[in-house]
């Protein structure tokens, strides 16, 4: 089956996706900017700030899904943070 690559992989829809994906047969990893490492997926790092990504999850996926972003509902949404917002996503 195809290899999954998701960034978001720890967030609320992502957690979610992961063991929906897993469970109809594809393999599943999650790009993180923690280094932490998930006991149900294989976990790869990356870190916008530094310019680090780990190459070979991105070479080595079929499939990559792109749910990472700084949360929309945890403050108010001023015209930084709405550009916080759109940062988060696009830049990454």
């Amino acid at each position: 089956m195809a290899k999954v690559l998701i960034t978001g992989g720890t967030g609320l829809v992502g957690k979610h996706l992961c063991r929906r994906l897993k469970d109809l047969g594809y393999e599943v990893s999650v790009l993180s900017r923690s280094k932490l490492k998930s006991t149900e997926f294989e976990t790869c790092f990356w870190d916008l700030d530094s310019d680090v990504i780990d190459v070979k999850a991105i070479n080595s996926a079929d499939y990559i899904i792109h749910l990472a972003g700084i949360n929309i509902g945890e403050k108010r949404w001023t015209t930084k943070r709405k550009q916080l917002i759109v940062d988060s996503r696009i830049k990454s």
